[in-house]
């Protein structure tokens, strides 16, 4: 059957296709199970968009009531680019582009968007309204330009407006235990807020910030459960479930290392505050999640990869000194993304290695995935654009590119993953 991978295309995006073709080999139950995690990576969608910008849940609300009810001419310019503005919001999750950074500038009038939102029965948010045209407010969501104020330049939303990049170092400065052998992540899953002239958390959990979207994370997380392949899938969810209600980041630390040895199984999830990208001090950590099944027949390959990483690194071209003599705890697989959500959605990644935590993965290793299906799609879709065709030097060179570019394509990413992260770790 014929699959069609390219969708469609606006501004700088070009939306893909991927198949989940493992589902159908999985139990009712394995499926349930799925559909359950998958579920609670959806629920976590509007704690990514907060995150990415404190005027973003409200924007989006404003823009779709406008897509949905207005009654004006839908074939006009500024409509049509109003639509695509509002494209780029969903894709990047917020009002800043995904990758960039940088604001998204309207190509539709303040005029049109005034008279669509009286049209539409809303009352105009002339705050909102000044950051969406003005570009001098809030233009970058992370900014990492020397000699700044990385805080007050940012429009990300992991600390209130009055903190100051000198006021948050400080304040962690002051927490961080440089005597503990096991740090915790300090910040990972909190907002830092000044108040009344002093700096508090608000710590990301059950009963706090996010806590309704998070008590309903936990509730699909309890089905979940249910659903297990095995009990240490179930211990790993029980761990999880007592990290979002304490918010506890040495729980946190705890879940990490069982899910670190949850090995066995055909389905694998990451649901919760993970990379630190978004902030611009990499502290705080922004919500992501998704549902993975393994790809049993591709699995061989990064299993090949990972049972010979001290062979790489013995052999790799680099300072001896630098050479780890004991590599262990490379977990790799290549899997099939049954679900995406959060920061992984919809410009995801193809290859995930974790946990973060420098002192975890020394010493009970990292867990790699190569995302098959994702790859797949990225390779199908580049199929037949005739960039090949037209710039390759000879017919020999494009037999070889038509024959062999997925595979060596994968084994990139695969060493990459496997070996460029997983290798680096070494027994304390």
């Amino acid at each position: 059957m014929s699959f069609t991978y390219q969708d469609e295309r606006f501004a700088d995006i070009q939306l893909l296709r991927y198949r989940v073709s493992a589902f159908s080999l999985l139990s009712p139950a394995q499926r349930r199970y799925v559909y359950c995690l998958s579920q609670a990576v959806l629920t976590g969608r509007d704690i990514l968009w907060d995150q990415n910008c404190r005027h973003n849940l409200r924007a989006r609300r404003l823009l779709e009531r406008i897509y949905t009810d207005y009654k004006g001419d839908r074939s006009s310019r500024d409509f049509q680019e109003f639509t695509v503005y509002l494209k780029r919001v969903w894709f990047a999750n917020g009002i800043h582009h995904h990758y960039g950074s940088h604001k998204f500038r309207p190509e539709f009038s303040e005029q049109f968007l005034r008279q669509a939102i009286a049209e539409t029965g809303q009352t105009a948010d002339e705050e909102l309204l000044r950051v969406i045209f003005d570009p001098a407010v809030l233009p970058k969501r992370v900014n990492q330009a020397q000699g700044e104020d990385l805080l007050q330049t940012s429009a990300c939303n992991y600390y209130s407006p009055e903190v100051t990049q000198q006021m948050a170092e400080g304040f962690y400065a002051e927490m961080k235990d440089t005597s503990d052998p096991c740090p915790p992540m300090y910040g990972l899953n909190s907002r830092l807020e000044l108040e009344g002239g002093k700096l508090r958390e608000r710590v990301w959990k059950s009963g706090g910030l996010y806590g309704k979207t998070i008590d309903r994370i936990i509730h699909w997380l309890r089905l979940a459960q249910e659903e297990a392949e095995n009990q240490a899938q179930r211990e790993v969810i029980s761990t999880l479930i007592d990290f979002y209600q304490t918010g506890d980041l040495r729980t946190f630390d705890r879940y990490t290392i069982q899910w670190l040895q949850c090995t066995e199984g055909d389905i694998d999830f990451v649901n919760g505050f993970t990379e630190v990208y978004g902030d611009p001090l990499g502290l705080k950590a922004s919500w992501e999640g998704y549902v993975n099944i393994k790809d049993k027949q591709a699995t061989r390959r990064t299993e090949t990869l990972s049972s010979n990483a001290q062979w790489f690194e013995d052999n790799s071209p680099i300072d001896p000194r630098f050479k780890k003599k004991e590599c262990h705890g490379v977990t790799a697989k290549v899997v099939e993304a049954a679900m995406l959500g959060g920061d992984l959605y919809p410009s995801s990644a193809i290859g995930i290695n974790l946990p973060n935590s420098n002192w975890v993965r020394q010493r009970y290793g990292s867990k790699s995935v190569t995302i098959g299906n994702l790859t797949r799609a990225y390779n199908e879709a580049a199929k037949g654009s005739g960039m090949r065709e037209e710039f390759v030097i000879d017919k020999e060179t494009l037999r070889l590119l038509n024959t062999y570019d997925e595979l060596s394509d994968d084994l990139h990413t695969d060493l990459h993953e496997c070996l460029g992260h997983g290798s680096g770790q070494m027994r304390p």
